[in-house]
């Protein structure tokens, strides 16, 4: 039983993330909070998960299946939140779609042509790059409805939203993604030049 553990906390992170959806799209400080406490619990548990699979042996094709899919269906559903809020462009969140579903079908062509494709050490990189971004909004969002609640004016608050600070973060992880995708590409040339 135990070493099925890291599968079933990559399948409740799937799970709770129409929660993080709900929470977002509340008003006021408390739900802000909450989401803020779903988003980091189901990105700890992602490290979890990935530790307990090394640590003992516990990796399964289906844990190497699922892990980046919950990664992706996490961070992409935020990120399509942020998009309602006007925090962010579409075409951005397109550009991170779009590239995991490039390195996604070159996965499954390299597995069926019997040559894996490894995860390139960018890639860690470009989901770190992510991560923050979504932070930062989450954080200056909190600290927003903090202010609002109060009646506290802010300089900097207005600053940020003068200058999108949130939607130039944002240009940098897209940037960056779209970097990898092609790099992932390059990187596996030789996927297409067996094929013919």
């Amino acid at each position: 039983m135990k070493h099925h553990i890291p599968n079933l906390l990559t399948i409740f992170r799937i799970i709770i993330t129409p929660f993080f959806i709900y929470s977002f799209f509340q008003p006021g400080l408390s739900w802000r909070i909450i989401m803020l406490f779903v988003f980091v619990f189901s990105t700890l548990t992602d490290k979890v998960d990935g530790f307990l699979a090394r640590k003992y042996g516990w990796e399964s094709a289906l844990g190497k299946f699922l892990d980046p899919l919950a990664d992706k269906v996490l961070i992409t559903s935020a990120f399509i939140c942020l998009i309602f809020i006007d925090y962010i462009d579409i075409w951005m969140v397109a550009v991170i779609v779009v590239r995991d579903l490039a390195v996604t079908w070159l996965r499954s062509y390299g597995q069926k042509i019997a040559k894996p494709v490894k995860t390139l050490e960018i890639a860690r990189w470009k989901t770190g790059v992510q991560t923050v971004v979504l932070y930062i909004a989450f954080a200056y969002l909190i600290i927003k409805s903090l202010l609002e609640r109060y009646g506290i004016e802010s300089i900097i608050i207005t600053r940020i939203d003068e200058w999108r600070l949130i939607w130039l973060c944002m240009l940098i992880a897209a940037l960056f993604t779209f970097v990898t995708g092609i790099i992932y590409i390059y990187k596996n040339k030789h996927l297409f030049q067996s094929a013919h």
